[in-house]
C-alpha cells in the first residue's frame, strides 16, 4: 500500500512552506472524523500552523488576504446563483429549458459543491467547471437559462483570484523572516508525526479507505512541491 512520500521541508521558502502546510491542513479536515489516526497530533499541528500564519502576516504585510476573501465570497455567490437557476429550471414546463437544465446540472454535480472546498481547490475546480460550461456545445443551454453572462462573470472573478494569488507569491517570494523561520520549525515536527502515524497505519494495514485516499491526495501535492524544488535546484546549478 502507498505511503506518504518524503519532502524536503527545509528547502521550501516561507510562503511555499505555509502554502504546503495549509494544503495539508485542508486535506486533513476534509477527511471524516475518526478516519485518520491523527487525533492527538492534529491540534498541535493546527496550533503551530496558526502561529506561522500570524508571523507570516506580520512579516509580509496584509498578503492581500482581505481582497482575496472578498473575491472568494463573490465567487461563491455567483456559483450559487448559477446552480440555483439551473436547479430551478429542472422543473420548467418548457421542455427545451428543462432539457438544457439537465445538461448543465450534470456538470455542476460532476464538480461538486465549491462552497465546501478550500480556496486553492475551489480555484482549480471553478477553472474546469467554467471551461466546460463555456464550451460552444453548451452555449445554447446557457442562453436558454439566461446565465451565460453570469458564468462569464464567474470566470472573471476566478481569474482575478488566481492573478492576485500570483502577485502575492511574486511580491513576497524572496522575503525571509527569522520569526517566521522559527514558527515554521515548530510546524515541521508535528507534520512529521502526523505523517508517521498515517504511514504506520498503512504499514500495519489498519488504514481506512478515507486514510488511503488522503495519502493519495497528499502525495499529489507533495509531488508538485518536489517538482518545484527540483526545478529550482536545476536553475541554481546552471547559475
Amino acid at each position: 500500500m502507498t505511503r506518504i512520500d518524503p519532502i524536503s521541508l527545509q528547502s521550501l521558502r516561507n510562503n511555499e512552506h505555509f502554502q504546503f502546510m495549509t494544503e495539508v491542513d485542508q486535506l486533513v479536515t476534509a477527511v471524516p472524523a475518526g478516519s485518520l489516526p491523527v487525533d492527538e497530533v492534529y491540534p498541535i499541528f493546527k496550533e503551530a500552523l496558526t502561529a506561522e500564519d500570524e508571523a507570516l502576516r506580520v512579516a509580509q504585510g496584509s498578503l492581500k488576504t482581505k481582497l482575496l476573501d472578498e473575491i472568494d465570497a463573490r465567487r461563491d455567490s455567483i456559483w450559487s446563483a448559477c446552480r440555483g437557476r439551473v436547479e430551478a429550471t429542472l422543473l420548467s414546463p418548457m421542455p427545451e429549458e428543462a432539457e438544457s437544465a439537465q445538461v448543465l446540472m450534470r456538470l455542476f454535480d460532476l464538480y461538486g459543491n465549491v462552497r465546501q472546498m478550500g480556496k486553492a481547490e475551489e480555484t482549480s475546480v471553478l477553472t474546469n467547471l467554467v471551461g466546460d460550461l463555456l464550451l460552444p456545445a453548451n452555449e445554447v443551454h446557457l442562453n436558454r437559462l439566461g446565465i451565460q453572462s453570469w458564468v462569464g462573470v464567474l470566470k472573471d472573478e476566478n481569474d482575478q483570484f488566481q492573478s492576485i494569488v500570483q502577485e502575492r507569491v511574486t511580491e513576497f517570494a524572496g522575503r525571509e523572516s527569522a520569526d517566521v523561520r522559527a514558527k515554521r520549525l515548530n510546524v515541521d515536527p508535528s507534520y512529521q508525526e502526523l505523517v508517521d502515524m498515517v504511514n504506520a497505519a498503512v504499514i500495519l494495514k489498519q488504514a481506512t479507505p478515507e486514510a488511503q485516499d488522503f495519502v493519495s491526495k497528499l502525495n499529489v501535492v507533495i509531488k508538485s512541491y518536489n517538482t518545484l524544488l527540483a526545478a529550482r535546484r536545476g536553475r541554481n546549478n546552471k547559475e
